[in-house]
Order: C-alpha cells, then structure tokens, then sequence
C-alpha cells in the first residue's frame, strides 16, 4: 500500500504516514504553525517546509506488520517487564511504582489471570495499530467516528466469532473502551478477526485445568 511519508530533515524523525500528499502537506503546515507559534523567524528551532522531505513509499498494513503482542509492545518502545525497574517512584517509562505491583500481587484474582494478560495484549496491539493510523480515540470530540469489533457466539466454533462492526460519534454512551477502538470499520474488523483468541480469553470464563 503506497503511503506519503513526511521525515524532518533535522532530526530525521518520521512526521507522519498520510494517504494523499495533499493530506500530508496540510499536516505539514500545521505542525509547522504550532511548532513556530513562539518561536522568531531568527530562532535556529523555526523551522520551514524545507525543513522536511515527503516521499511516497510501498509500505505493509498495519495488520501485516503488528501481528502479535510482543511486535506491538516493540513498536511502542516498551520493553519485557524483566527490563523494567520496580521503584517507589515512576522515573521513566521502564519503571513501575512499587504499590502498583503490590496492588496486582494483592488483588489479582488468580481464576481472572488468563482474560487479564489477554486484555493487555489487547490494548497495547490495539494501541500500536491506532498509533500507526494517527488515530487517537476521543470520546469528548462528537465528531470523530470511531469503530469497534462485535461478536456472537458460535456452537461450531466453541466459541465467539466476529460478526460484525459498529460505530460511534455523536453519543457520548459507548459499550467498549476508547483503547479498542479504531479509525475504520476496516481496521475493526481485522482487528477482531486477527486476534479473535485473545478476544475469547476475555469474553469467555474457561475454567483453569488443574494437574493431579
């Protein structure tokens, strides 16, 4: 898929992955425009159109590249939790408060532990896909649509399939979380198909097999 890619030539940081070069230009400007709001046209931080390359480039979907929770927390810059460092106070993204922890070690229900794990993986793919899509759900914006998965209950299949998606925008009611939201009924869709297993780690309660 042929996306327009816009890359500040000094940092070499990457702006943003637009559908047509007419949206990628109008982003452009108007990151310029905020960015420039306080600076002097003198300023060696002013920056200009010139301060930036757009090129149009053949990249995968999102759903091709992110298939997985581990390739989402990477695309996050998160790391395994054996990297993080448990502290009394949060000092970087890499550290988790200590009554946090303590909190999840207390209260965690042991029976709910599989539908947990399955409903953070959730999130964080769900947040790397909206990340790529320059989609962040709002729910105080009525004008932003923004799409969900639903499911129904399949005897075949043991288990929840994807029916179908839905959407909101004007109504500020909603059955689902603005992390498992999406930009299109397209992106919902893949997302409830591609991970349906996870899906069903939460919405059904399979009793933990016990060892004799």
């Amino acid at each position: 898929m042929k996306k327009f890619l816009i890359t500040n030539k000094k940092t070499q940081e990457i702006c943003g992955k637009f559908d047509s070069k007419n949206e990628a230009a109008d982003e452009m400007m108007d990151f310029i425009e905020n960015h420039n709001e306080d600076l002097d046209s003198e300023d060696e931080d002013y920056l200009t159109p010139f301060d930036f390359s757009l090129e149009e480039v053949e990249i995968k979907e999102v759903n091709e590249c992110i298939t997985d929770f581990e390739k989402a927390r990477k695309h996050l810059n998160g790391k395994p939790n054996a990297d993080f460092t448990v502290s009394k106070k949060i000092l970087s993204d890499n550290s988790v408060k200590l009554e946090d922890v303590a909190r999840l070690v207390n209260d965690i229900n042991p029976k709910h532990m599989k539908a947990l794990v399955a409903l953070n993986e959730l999130f964080t793919i769900a947040q790397a896909w909206n990340k790529e899509d320059n989609f962040t759900p709002d729910f105080s914006n009525r004008n932003q649509t923004k799409w969900f998965p639903w499911f129904v209950y399949s005897n075949a299949a043991a288990g929840f399939v994807f029916a179908y998606t839905g959407h909101t925008a004007t109504s500020a009611y909603a059955s689902f979380g603005s992390r498992l939201c999406f930009k299109t009924s397209d992106r919902a869709r893949q997302f409830g198909e591609q991970f349906i297993d996870l899906w069903n780690d939460v919405l059904l309660f399979r009793q933990p097999s016990v060892s004799l």
